[in-house]
């Protein structure tokens, strides 16, 4: 199988998958990502066809440090471990907006990040992902865990950690220049369970930490 040819099919195929963006632009040139597989030895395009299930792709993307692959999965029918924080300050919410690469869309999520040794089994993740992406000090978050889950049970038997993060109302937000993030606001409870309501947020992971919380008495 050429497997940049079929690529570029898919791409027809599956337009909404390849949309453009400024946080992570793709680099749809077939003879760009040709020239950079030659160069780099790295696999490019369709890289493996599991289907009825599911593609892994290669896509070639363009960064601030210059091109690069950036793989993915994506099912044919469509659509790790790690911790989520819910930010809470007061009667207020917070919520990140952040381009994820998988839909190719902007979409509105609790803060989340992937566990690194020794850190699964305590707030160290969490933390860290509170202060590399909002800029918080360790003395401005009061964390506590309400639980676990299975993002998706079907593709990984991971569990997710999720914890509650209180915020001091002096606490004050320092966006990470992350490629993909470019945005927080704080919003009502109410604002919070609308936009769920009405599909403003889809994000699974914040739909089911949200859940969570609800049935504490925190």
């Amino acid at each position: 199988m050429d497997t940049i040819k079929r690529y570029f099919e898919l791409a027809e195929e599956r337009p909404e998958l390849f949309s453009q963006s400024v946080q992570i632009p793709l680099v749809l040139e077939e003879k760009m990502m040709r020239n950079f597989a030659e160069e780099t030895g790295k696999k490019m395009g369709m890289v493996y066809d599991n289907s009825p299930f599911f593609y892994v792709i290669a896509d070639l993307c363009r960064g601030k440090k210059g091109l690069f692959s950036y793989a993915r999965v994506i099912y044919c029918n469509a659509r790790s471990n790690g911790a989520v924080a819910i930010p809470r300050c007061g009667d207020f919410f917070g919520l990140l907006s952040i381009y994820r690469h998988g839909p190719r869309c902007e979409s509105l999520e609790f803060p989340r990040g992937f566990a690194e040794s020794g850190e699964f089994s305590s707030g160290e993740l969490i933390q860290r992902e509170l202060s590399e992406e909002l800029g918080l000090k360790k003395e401005e978050c009061l964390i506590r865990k309400l639980g676990n889950l299975r993002a998706d049970a079907g593709l990984s038997a991971g569990l997710v950690q999720i914890f509650l993060a209180d915020i001091s109302p002096e606490a004050k937000i320092d966006l990470t220049d992350e490629e993909g993030i470019f945005g927080f606001r704080w919003v009502t409870e109410e604002t919070l369970r609308s936009m769920i309501a009405d599909g403003r947020i889809t994000d699974g992971f914040t739909i089911s930490s949200y859940g969570m919380l609800t049935c504490t008495n925190l």
